[in-house]
């Protein structure tokens, strides 16, 4: 079995903290002001807990850019929820904290909920996202944690947003930049919403030129659209996925190389769609 299957530490959520430039993160971005580390601290306490990140991710028009320090531009977040597809408007701390208390409710809407549904609901100005018909890939560029990723996390980046445009994805697939996501021997990582699949391409970028065999950059970008274009998983660089615990992601993948040593289909018959998992606690049990 590949040592980096399993390796997707257990989380039900990813909170995406919008409209930020890899230029500006520090090597830890929870201090980047008071809002963003409310966040991050109170994610760990969250049921099945949450990643928090910064992300280029811009689902919302950006506010105005006056601030001069980093302190004052996250005073107020936008943060996506993933891959549950709702943004959250320009959070403040209390506007955090009522994130995070919605977020700890067992079950949560969506955005095809009924009105009369007793689901609670966001407590919050929000957005949903069209997530059914719009794809997204986050790759980590985040440079000043590790040098692997902002290296070949960057160049994975600037491979795939060049192929959506040659191929006209526009409209169905985006790449953006996200910070530090564990696992940076394993880079480049990418994770594709709303599957919650992640993936570590293993540093072939340095490997392919001298050695035979060894995927290129752009093969490594083209696998992860093809596979995001049809809703399949991309099993040779599979690392686990969201809302799974690390068992249920050495089992998937078991069970996926079982099957295709038995039978002679296509890759679209072995995928395995994260939304179906039963949700488990951060220990797995």
């Amino acid at each position: 079995m590949d040592t980096q299957v399993g390796t997707v530490s257990p989380h039900r959520h990813h909170l995406v903290v919008c409209n930020s430039s890899p230029d500006e993160w520090p090597s830890r971005v929870e201090g980047m002001s008071e809002t963003i580390t409310a966040l991050a601290r109170g994610s760990i306490r969250l049921p099945g807990r949450a990643m928090v990140t910064m992300s280029d991710f811009s689902p919302l028009q950006k506010p105005d850019a006056e601030q001069t320090t980093s302190a004052d531009k996250y005073r107020r977040i936008d943060v996506a929820v993933l891959p549950l597809g709702l943004v959250a408007k320009q959070l403040d701390k209390d506007g955090v904290d009522l994130l995070l208390q919605w977020l700890g409710h067992e079950v949560l809407p969506t955005s095809w909920t009924p009105a009369h549904s007793n689901v609670p609901r966001p407590p919050f100005e929000h957005k949903w996202l069209e997530l059914s018909q719009n794809r997204h890939i986050f790759v980590c560029t985040h440079g000043s944690r590790d040098y692997l990723c902002g290296h070949h996390g960057g160049k994975l980046l600037e491979d795939l947003r060049r192929l959506i445009v040659e191929r006209n994805l526009q409209k169905h697939i985006a790449a953006w930049s996200t910070s530090h996501i564990g696992g940076h021997k394993y880079a480049a990582n990418a994770i594709v919403y709303p599957r919650g699949d992640w993936y570590g391409t293993w540093c072939d970028k340095c490997r392919s030129m001298t050695t035979p065999g060894i995927s290129s950059p752009i093969a490594d970008a083209e696998a992860i659209i093809n596979a995001t274009l049809h809703d399949v998983t991309w099993w040779d660089a599979w690392r686990g996925a969201i809302n799974m615990s690390k068992e249920d992601q050495i089992a998937a993948w078991s069970s996926h190389n079982m099957d295709a040593g038995h039978n002679d289909h296509s890759a679209d018959s072995f995928s395995w769609v994260p939304v179906t998992r039963q949700r488990r606690s951060a220990s797995g049990r």
